[in-house]
C-alpha cells in the first residue's frame, strides 16, 4: 500500500487527534462550563422552541451534544468529531474545485484549527461549529454537483440545474444553521481554565484537587483563593489556613449588584449555600439563570431543588425535581434528592434560619449574625465571620463577636456580669457535645488566640482576662517572643505579622 495516497487522511486525522488531546488534558473544565451553562429537555414543547427563528437545527443539535459534556472525556470526543467533519468536508470542496491534494489538505488543517481557535472563548458555543458543518455540506453538495454535470472540457453543460440547487439549498441552509456567531480569535484562557477547575472540582465534590491546583499553582487569584478557603471552611479549618495566601479572599464582602461580575454572582451562590442562608443562594442562583443563554442554567436547576428541599418547601424542590427529570444527564440525581434528599441535608436543614426575618441588605456580615442567632453551632458560618473581620484588621468587632458567639457562657459572660449557664437561642435546639467541640476548637485555634492576644495587649486587660481567653502557652510566649522583634519576616504566618505588615482588602 502507497502511504502518499493517504497523507491527506492521516495529516487530518493527527490534527483532529491532536485537538482532542489539548483540549482533554490541558483545557476540559471549559466543557463543564458551558454543559452547566444550559439545559436540554426531552420534551417536545422544549424542542420546538428551537425553529422560532433560523438556525434551529444547529442550536437543538449543538445543545442536544453540549449535555453530553458532563462526562469526563465526552467533550473533547464531540469537538474532535465536529472538527473531523469540518476538515472532510473543506478537504472534499477544495478538491472538487480542482484543486491539488496538498492545498485541499492545507485548507482542511487551517479550518480545523481555526474552528478549534473559536473554541477557546467559552461564549462559543457548538451549535456555531454545528452551523458551520451545515454550512459546508451545503456548499459540498453544489460543487459535488457542478463536478459530475462538467463537460469534458471543463465547462458546466447545464448552468440552469445548478443555480435552481443553489436557490433551493442556500435558503434551506439559512432556515436549518442560521448565521454561525464566529468570536475574534484569541488564544487559550489558560488562567479562566484554572478558575473553571477549581469551580468544578468543588462542584463534583473532589476537594482535595481544589487543595492541590492551588498550593501548585504558580500564582493565584480571587476565584481560586474563594473555592481553596471553602474547602477549609467545609473541613472546619479556616483559620488554620486563612494566612496561607496574601492578600486573601472569602468572598464575604461581595455584594450581587447589576454590575457584578457573572463568576461572582456563581461564587457568592455557594458562599450562601456553605453558611446555610437558603433565601440568598436562592437569589444568587435565581440571578445566575437570568444571566444563563436562554436564562437555562442546568446548575442552578440543581442548586434551586436543594434549596427549596432544605427549606422545607418541597412543592418548590419538586418543580425543578420534574424539569430535571426531562434531560438525560440529571434524571438520576434527581430520582436520588427525592430518596435520599432529606437525609443527605439532614445537618443544613438543622441550620437553616426559620426565624421570622425580612433582609434588606446582603451584607455577609450581619446575614451571619443572623444565621450564627439562629444556631450559634453554624461552625462555617461562625469561622466566616471572624476570618472576615480579621482580614479587615477590625480587632474590635472581632472581639464582639468572638464574645456573642465563642463563650461557653455568652452573652452573659463573667465580663459582663454573667452566669457561666449555655443559653440556647430562642426556637433552637439546645447545647450540646457537638457546640462543645465546637467551642474547644475555637477557644485552641492558633489564629483567634493571636488576635485575642492583640486586644488584650492594646486595651491593657488585667491578668484575668489574659488567663480566660488565652488557652495556649506556646501563643503566649510566641507573642512575648514577637514583640521583642516586631516585624521579623520570621514571624511571618502569625496574626500579628499580619496586622502589621500586610494590607487590608478594601471593601
Amino acid at each position: 500500500m502507497n502511504w502518499r495516497s493517504y497523507y491527506s487522511t492521516i495529516a487530518i486525522l493527527l490534527t483532529a487527534v491532536g485537538c482532542w488531546a489539548f483540549f482533554q488534558f490541558w483545557y476540559p473544565y471549559h466543557f463543564f462550563y458551558q454543559e452547566q451553562n444550559q439545559i436540554f429537555l426531552w420534551s417536545w414543547d422544549y424542542v420546538e422552541g428551537y425553529f422560532e427563528r433560523p438556525g434551529g437545527l444547529a442550536r437543538l443539535v449543538g445543545d442536544f451534544l453540549t449535555q453530553f459534556y458532563y462526562y469526563l472525556f465526552a467533550g473533547a470526543a464531540i469537538l474532535a468529531a465536529c472538527l473531523l467533519a469540518v476538515g472532510g468536508l473543506v478537504y472534499r470542496i477544495i478538491r472538487d474545485i480542482r484543486a491539488s491534494r496538498a492545498i485541499a489538505t492545507a485548507g482542511a488543517i487551517a479550518a480545523m484549527g481555526f474552528v478549534a481557535a473559536c473554541h477557546f472563548s467559552v461564549s462559543y458555543r457548538l451549535s456555531s461549529t454545528i452551523a458551520v458543518i451545515g454550512w459546508l455540506g451545503m456548499i459540498a453538495i453544489i460543487t459535488r454537483t457542478v463536478l459530475l454535470i462538467r463537460c469534458p472540457g471543463g465547462r458546466i453543460r447545464r448552468t440552469v440545474p445548478v443555480i435552481i440547487l443553489a436557490c433551493l439549498l442556500l435558503p434551506t441552509a439559512w432556515l436549518l444553521f442560521g448565521k454561525p456567531d464566529i468570536k475574534p480569535l484569541k488564544g487559550p484562557d489558560m488562567i479562566l481554565e484554572k478558575n473553571f477547575a477549581v469551580d468544578n472540582e468543588y462542584y463534583f465534590g473532589n476537594y482535595d484537587r481544589v487543595v492541590d491546583i492551588v498550593r501548585s499553582s504558580d500564582g493565584w487569584n480571587n476565584q481560586m483563593l474563594f473555592f481553596y478557603n471553602l474547602v477549609m471552611a467545609q473541613r472546619g479549618e479556616l483559620a488554620d489556613h486563612l494566612l496561607d495566601f496574601t492578600p486573601n479572599y472569602l468572598g464575604t464582602f461581595e455584594k450581587i449588584g447589576p454590575e457584578t461580575p457573572r463568576l461572582t454572582i456563581i461564587n457568592q451562590n455557594e458562599l450562601y449555600w456553605l453558611l446555610g442562608d437558603m433565601t440568598f443562594t436562592e437569589r444568587a442562583a435565581m440571578m445566575t439563570n437570568v444571566f444563563a443563554p436562554d436564562n437555562r442554567n442546568v446548575r442552578m436547576m440543581r442548586r434551586l431543588a436543594e434549596c427549596n428541599l432544605v427549606s422545607g418547601d418541597s412543592l418548590a424542590a419538586e418543580k425543578y425535581l420534574r424539569i430535571l427529570d426531562k434531560t438525560l444527564v440529571y434524571r438520576p440525581w434527581a430520582q436520588r434528592l427525592r430518596q435520599h434528599g432529606r437525609e443527605t441535608y439532614a445537618q443544613k436543614m438543622r441550620l437553616v434560619n426559620r426565624r421570622d426575618t425580612i433582609t434588606i441588605t446582603d451584607n455577609a456580615h450581619f446575614l451571619m449574625m443572623q444565621l450564627l442567632d439562629a444556631h450559634p453551632d453554624n461552625q462555617p458560618a461562625l469561622d466566616y465571620i471572624l476570618c472576615s473581620t480579621l482580614l479587615l484588621k477590625d480587632i474590635e468587632n472581632f472581639k464582639r463577636d468572638y464574645d456573642r458567639y465563642c463563650l461557653s457562657d455568652s452573652p452573659g459572660s463573667p465580663v459582663n456580669g454573667g452566669s457561666s449557664a449555655v443559653p440556647a437561642a430562642p426556637g433552637t435546639d439546645s447545647p450540646g457535645p457537638d457546640r462543645d467541640v465546637l467551642l474547644h476548637r475555637i477557644h485552641t485555634t492558633k489564629l483567634y488566640q493571636e488576635a485575642l492576644c492583640i486586644w488584650l495587649a492594646g486595651s491593657d486587660a488585667p491578668q484575668e482576662l489574659w488567663q480566660r481567653y488565652i488557652h495556649r502557652e506556646d501563643v503566649m510566649q510566641q507573642f512575648v517572643d514577637y514583640n521583642r522583634e516586631r516585624g521579623n519576616p520570621r514571624f511571618r504566618g502569625t496574626y500579628w505579622y499580619y496586622f502589621d505588615k500586610e494590607k487590608a482588602p478594601e471593601i
